[in-house]
C-alpha cells in the first residue's frame, strides 16, 4: 500500500514592520469639516488627493514637542 507524501510545510511569512494603522476617531462635526476643507485646499495647491489623515499627521508632527511635554507631566 502506497503512503501519501505530505507536502513540506511552508514557512510562515514574516510580518512586515507596521508603518501605519487604521483608526476610527470621533470628531465634532465642525472640526471634521474644517480639517476636510483644509485637506481639500492643500490638494488643490500641492496636487494629489485630499487627505484628512495626512493633515492630522502634519499637525501632530508640528506640535510633537508640546504633546510629548504633556506626557512628562
Amino acid at each position: 500500500m502506497a503512503t501519501k507524501k505530505r507536502p513540506a510545510k511552508e514557512p510562515e511569512p514574516e510580518e512586515p514592520e507596521r508603518s501605519h494603522i487604521t483608526s476610527g476617531i470621533n470628531l465634532p462635526f465642525d472640526v471634521y469639516q474644517l480639517l476636510n476643507r483644509v485637506a481639500f485646499q492643500r490638494a488643490l495647491k500641492r496636487g494629489g488627493r485630499p487627505s484628512v489623515s495626512a493633515l492630522l499627521v502634519d499637525l501632530v508632527q508640528r506640535h510633537r514637542k508640546e504633546l510629548e511635554k504633556e506626557l512628562g507631566g
